[in-house]
């Protein structure tokens, strides 16, 4: 069995287990779309960019989350430590590394591209004055960023959700939100948003902003493979 076919069979067997999770995740994907959309303020004239910054912080928290499966398992990993466990009984099995890794991070892709796109048409209808704001070609280049982020981000949280306890992985991601809401905070004292410079550029043509979202996911991606290839070796179960 080649690595890639080895790693569809991981894919399929993990998605089977967690198909319930999937509606969690949708529900997930609505209710932040909707209070999403409730942040957006593009029918008011002179909104500044200072007053993005909620919008923002939920586009950086939210959207990699979009990628992992809301369920009764994940939401209490760090009392239970499920992932540890699995992978004590995987390691055993004549299962090599990059199979391993390579179903986790194309579970994060198959669960993360439908719950974005779900988020995304939502957003489109239902915020006032974002059709008139952005025409469906930008928009679709627009969220075609906020996947490729998300997917790089989403690989380095796999890094502590598969190379560390569950009570580790529940530090790190209060870090990763104190991170995004010092950076966030920084950016509209500058009069800075993202969102709001993402929406802007590419409506008027400046689709170099996907390179910055390929370079993210690149990144992440390499990054996440390398670390927990390391971690994994070496990691006393």
């Amino acid at each position: 069995m080649s690595m890639w076919q080895g790693a569809c069979h991981i894919l399929i067997y993990e998605l089977r287990k967690t198909r319930w999770g999937f509606l969690g995740s949708l529900f997930l994907a609505l209710y932040m779309a909707i209070i999403g959309g409730m942040l957006f303020r593009l029918d008011e004239p002179l909104v500044l960019a200072a007053e993005y910054w909620a919008i923002d912080f939920v586009f950086l928290t939210t959207l990699p989350c979009l990628g992992f499966v809301l369920s009764h398992t994940n939401m209490f990993y760090w009392r239970n430590d499920t992932f540890s466990g699995k992978l004590a009984e995987w390691r055993i099995l004549p299962i090599p590394l990059p199979q391993l890794i390579w179903g986790r991070l194309m579970q994060i892709v198959v669960i993360l591209l439908p719950m974005q796109i779900i988020f995304f048409l939502l957003q489109y209808f239902l915020v006032d004055g974002m059709k008139e704001t952005i025409s469906p070609g930008p928009y679709i280049l627009f969220g075609l960023f906020w996947f490729l982020y998300s997917l790089g981000m989403a690989a380095t949280y796999a890094i502590w959700e598969y190379g560390y306890s569950g009570k580790t992985y529940m530090i790190v991601c209060f870090l990763y939100c104190i991170f995004y809401l010092l950076l966030t905070f920084l950016l509209s004292v500058n009069d800075i948003s993202i969102v709001q410079s993402l929406l802007r550029g590419m409506e008027n043509g400046e689709w170099w902003y996907l390179l910055i979202g390929l370079l993210i996911s690149i990144v992440g991606i390499a990054v996440s493979y390398m670390s927990l290839k390391r971690r994994l070796e070496t990691r006393s179960f």
